[in-house]
């Protein structure tokens, strides 16, 4: 009997701890609670195929935020100026989502995973770093090597 509840209470730190590291992965940089939420289910998502985890990147939150910021204040959907984030980010290769008006981040994530190319993008093999920053209700998700 000892043994069966001593399994039973490991199995239970597992299941508990698992969220835990995925949030971990999540915690740092100064991204926002919508951020952290939309790359924590991004993680989710990359692990449940197969693939590793992204993690905030300071300089690419910042890309991210500056963009976001500019199709807030210029009022429209965009991926104007990507070669320009491309560079600063200083990587071999980068993917970028945008988007706009979903109240939730899990709502934008299903949005996203409905659509081939955003799909395609939170599931690119070989990124590693990603900026996720959201102004007003613009967001960008901004992913490199």
């Amino acid at each position: 009997m000892k043994s069966r509840q001593m399994l039973l209470v490991v199995g239970m730190l597992v299941s508990i701890t698992l969220p835990y590291r995925a949030m971990a992965l999540v915690r740092d940089e100064g991204a926002s609670l919508y951020a952290r939420t939309l790359l924590e289910q991004i993680n989710l998502y990359r692990q449940d195929n197969g693939l590793g985890p992204l993690r905030f990147d300071a300089n690419l939150i910042r890309l991210a935020r500056h963009h976001s910021f500019e199709m807030f204040r210029q009022k429209m959907l965009s991926h104007r100026n990507f070669d320009e984030r491309f560079e600063r980010a200083d990587s071999r290769m980068c993917v970028e989502n945008v988007g706009w008006n979903y109240r939730t981040p899990l709502k934008l994530f299903d949005g996203w995973r409905r659509s081939s190319g955003h799909n395609q993008n939170m599931l690119k093999e070989g990124v590693t770093r990603v900026g996720i920053a959201d102004v007003g209700t613009y967001v960008t998700f901004f992913a490199c090597q």
